[in-house]
């Protein structure tokens, strides 16, 4: 019994003991570090940040710039070597415009890149707020850093990843990181130093961050920080690309009247409907899905891309009544977008396959009016068969 009683005591003191060397370090620690940066009630009043500056990279130092937003936002502007980068968070999907991939426009992040720039998205450092956030921190002494004397904290994040975390003894400001990074979308090992700490409102900062990792070293050197600006919300999404960003007339709500030729070669009205014209979310494609009566109820389904490969435009359309997909391509002519099949493979034993053109014209911001033409010689002449006048609806 005595043998017993012995052990539960010394079980409690040993907790007792882990909780004053371990527990209570890390909150107090964290604790200064945070008052250290200006204290979590000057932090909950900053809802934005625009950082600008220098970014030197492949030894080329060019200006760069960084927009943080509650909740969740982010963005950035720099050079990389020749190429701009471009990088963005709207609080669901993570962009990056990276010409070092030989993709010109912007595409979604891997999992490397996520983890990077949730890293870089955030305020203050990943101890602000860190058990709402679903972190875990342990005290992991003292140690010294290039003779600098510092606390040693290992914060695990609450995807399982670990970074290690250098506080100075003195200020409580963090001195270096080392945590996972990436180099071109490969997943490495950085270490980051942080200096030349300023104060900006009632907040401090570092205005040098210095990273180094592979074979690869980055400098931020920061001029200016904005506090609570008002960023445009467009700048942290998905950008289009250019040439889809030219389709921009295309979008929208719309009254539509349909023109048919009929059998005596005269115009005659056969249906109005309405249409809707969309982008499709983090997509550089429109989709446009109308119904009307020509003769018989149609449904249509179209699609809007580019190729940039051909540099020229595609649509695909989906007729309901043939259950057949139709491929059109082609590009801007003057100040009409025209695009046809006479360029798409058909059967070898269609002597003359069924062409046909779209043609967008009249572009204006209240309307534009679509021709389908028909040719029976092999695009040799063209007959106008439909017309519809998209006028934007109030």
């Amino acid at each position: 019994m005595k043998t017993t009683i012995k052990s539960v005591f010394a079980v409690a003191v040993f907790c007792i003991i882990s909780t004053i060397v371990y527990g209570q370090p890390v909150d107090e620690i964290i604790s200064k570090h945070i008052k250290a940066h200006g204290g979590i009630k000057a932090w909950e009043k900053v809802q934005s940040i625009k950082i600008s500056g220098d970014f030197t990279a492949f030894s080329e130092k060019n200006p760069y710039i960084e927009i943080k937003a509650r909740p969740n936002k982010y963005f950035t502007d720099i050079v990389l070597g020749q190429h701009k980068a471009t990088e963005g968070f709207d609080g669901e999907t993570f962009w990056t415009i990276n010409p070092w991939f030989e993709l010109p426009f912007a595409r979604k992040m891997n999992e490397n890149e996520i983890m990077v720039t949730i890293q870089k998205a955030e305020f203050c450092t990943p101890f602000f707020n860190y058990i709402q956030q679903g972190f875990k921190v342990e005290f992991a002494g003292k140690e010294l850093v290039e003779g600098i004397e510092v606390f040693k904290l290992k914060l695990t994040r609450k995807n399982g990843l670990i970074e290690t975390w250098y506080l100075r003894t003195d200020n409580y400001l963090e001195y270096m990181c080392k945590s996972g990074w990436g180099d071109f979308a490969t997943p490495v090992e950085q270490e980051a130093v942080f200096d030349d700490f300023r104060k900006v409102g009632d907040i401090t900062l570092p205005f040098y961050i210095e990273r180094i990792f592979d074979t690869r070293n980055t400098v931020t050197e920061i001029k200016t920080i904005e506090l609570n600006i008002s960023p445009e919300p467009s700048v942290f999404e998905i950008p289009l690309s250019a040439p889809i960003e030219k389709l921009r007339f295309l979008e929208g709500t719309w009254n539509v009247t349909v023109d048919v030729m009929n059998r005596a070669g005269a115009w005659a009205n056969a249906d109005s409907t309405t249409s809707e014209i969309r982008y499709l979310p983090g997509k550089n494609i429109l989709s446009e899905t109308i119904s009307y009566t020509r003769y018989f109820p149609v449904e249509k389904t179209l699609n809007w891309t580019y190729n940039t490969e051909l540099k020229n435009y595609r649509l695909s359309i989906f007729d309901d009544i043939y259950s057949n997909l139709v491929l059109y391509q082609g590009n801007f002519s003057s100040d009409s977008l025209v695009l046809d099949n006479t360029e798409i493979s058909f059967s070898k034993e269609a002597t003359n396959p069924p062409l046909s053109k779209y043609i967008f014209s009249k572009i204006s911001e209240d309307g534009f009016l679509l021709e389908i033409a028909g040719s029976r010689d092999k695009g040799a002449t063209w007959r106008v068969q439909q017309k519809f006048a998209y006028s934007r609806k109030k």
